[in-house]
């Protein structure tokens, strides 16, 4: 519904089709003034009267199949990176090959609505692990420094008028999405835009953030994560790499000895550019505390946060830092702001109960994230069991499951394997990829395909003192099956499964 409300607003823009060609490094000396377009799209069905429709050729379809339909709907210009010339395309039907349709589309987009990433201060933050945390506490420290801020991540939305959960199931969106937040942010004012960018977004293929420069780079970590797309990790990587060699003049990278890709990161930087590395340029240490949360020792002041993950510990450094490059105060003054950062949804939610049990529910969905998580469950459990309920996403990089599989088996009594995302793969391929190294005799694992009567049955063998994880989807609305998506919602599941629970319990 937020995104219908969006289109609506703004569906009267409009450009000339010559201005928005010029946009791409188009001349043609056919074109004048008298198109007008008000729709740029990649989905044939959106398309209106006086629309541009590019026709990508996608992974599981080609847009040169729905040529016709956005013709039909109004396209009145195709673009494509193939020859149409054999095809039956109307004569007063404009028609464009470009090498890199993905780019041109970015470019247009931001075109239509006026370059608005000029006149706003931008940070990127990208990483395999973390980004949609880091981002956020970025938005609040900026926030409470007085700075209007936007952000755009996975959870959370704010184009200047209100922080609300995110309408888009991508990181992030499409160009024509991106672009028309943007614009809103600088109607409404904003300053500083928080961005999560993601491996896709960033990479050549895709290219979504063509055209927009950042002031600030952060980047978390990197490990194997996407592999079903990038094929490599050293690809996944420099795909990455691009968030730093798109930084402005005079813009920072800002990222810690944590990152084992460390030296690919640096090694991008222009003269013109800067680096902030937490661990080697500024020394710092975390002491886990368990559910009291970290101490954190750095710059001669020793804080006590409420983070339960040094994990979340280092984020937070990081947005600090960031936050002190773009205020101009200093990182001593902002360090005690670490106390006040609210957590992010569906991120080591805690849900309380009355049956003696500790409850999580996190978005870990990599090896890096379960060692995390599952240490901390360890370290924590005081010689209660630990239960965990997760699976793995369908048609993804399939090359992270085992290990995941083995690290939940390692720490794990029992492991209840679910559906996360299984999409057209269908679950079974996904526990046995999971399974292949399970090899703890002392762990049990059960197979339940239903994730709503996985997270009861781990409830109901719970015992009052175990912990339990509920793992892979967090904030997440809906979970993607062979045939359909359905609604979810993780945090309401798990509190209702309780309740059922404590009342048998009574």
């Amino acid at each position: 519904m937020f995104a219908n409300l969006l289109d609506v607003k703004y569906h009267t823009r409009m450009k000339t089709l010559a201005a928005l060609l010029q946009s791409i490094g188009i001349e043609d000396a056919m074109q004048d003034d008298s198109i007008l377009i008000q729709t740029i799209s990649q989905h044939s069905k959106q398309c209106k009267p006086n629309s541009v429709f590019f026709a990508f050729h996608g992974l599981r379809t080609d847009g040169i199949l729905y040529i016709q339909e956005a013709i039909e709907q109004g396209a009145v210009c195709i673009i494509s990176e193939r020859d149409l010339s054999l095809l039956p395309i109307p004569a007063h039907i404009r028609w464009y090959q470009v090498k890199k349709p993905h780019t041109a589309f970015a470019r247009m987009c931001s075109a239509f609505y006026d370059r608005p990433q000029d006149k706003l201060g931008i940070i990127g933050v990208s990483g395999t692990d973390g980004k949609s945390t880091t981002c956020d506490y970025l938005y609040q420290l900026l926030q409470k420094n007085g700075v209007k801020a936007g952000l755009l991540t996975t959870v959370s939305i704010d184009d200047g008028s209100t922080k609300v959960d995110s309408p888009y199931r991508q990181s992030t969106p499409e160009p024509d999405q991106l672009h028309a937040f943007l614009h809103r942010c600088v109607e409404n004012k904003v300053e500083k835009v928080v961005l999560e960018c993601t491996s896709h977004a960033l990479s050549s293929t895709f290219d979504r953030l063509a055209g927009i420069e950042f002031d600030a780079a952060i980047v978390t970590k990197v490990t194997s994560e996407h592999l079903e797309f990038h094929h490599s990790l050293e690809e996944y990587t420099q795909a990455k790499v691009n968030l730093v060699r798109a930084l402005k003049d005079g813009g920072l990278f800002i990222s810690s000895t944590d990152n084992a890709k460390l030296e690919y990161f640096t090694a991008a930087l222009r003269s013109t550019t800067k680096a902030l590395i937490l661990g080697k340029d500024v020394p710092f240490r975390i002491e886990f505390m368990g559910y009291q949360g970290v101490l954190v020792d750095i710059l001669g002041q020793r804080i006590q946060t409420p983070l339960l993950l040094p994990s979340l510990a280092t984020n937070a450094l990081l947005a600090i830092f960031c936050a002190s490059h773009l205020t101009g105060i200093k990182e001593e003054t902002l360090l005690p702001l670490i106390k006040t950062l609210q957590p992010v949804k569906g991120r080591m939610h805690l849900i309380e109960n009355s049956l003696g049990l500790r409850v999580i529910i996190d978005f870990a969905h990599t090896a890096d994230a379960y060692e995390g998580i599952f240490f901390f469950a360890k370290r924590t459990s005081e010689g209660g069991d630990i239960i965990a309920v997760f699976g793995c996403a369908g048609e993804r990089d399939a090359s992270k499951r085992s290990p995941m599989g083995r690290i939940a088996n390692k720490y794990c009594s029992t492991i209840i394997l679910t559906e996360e995302d299984p999409r057209r793969e269908g679950n079974q391929a996904i526990f046995s990829d999971l399974r292949f190294h399970m090899n703890n005799p002392a762990c049990t694992v059960w197979e339940i395909e239903s994730r709503r009567e996985a997270i009861r049955k781990a409830i109901s063998i719970a015992q009052s003192g175990d912990t339990l994880l509920f793992l892979g989807k967090g904030h997440e609305k809906t979970i993607e099956r062979m045939d359909a998506k359905i609604s979810w919602d993780e945090v309401a599941e798990v509190q209702a499964a309780l309740r059922l629970q404590e009342e048998k319990r009574l």
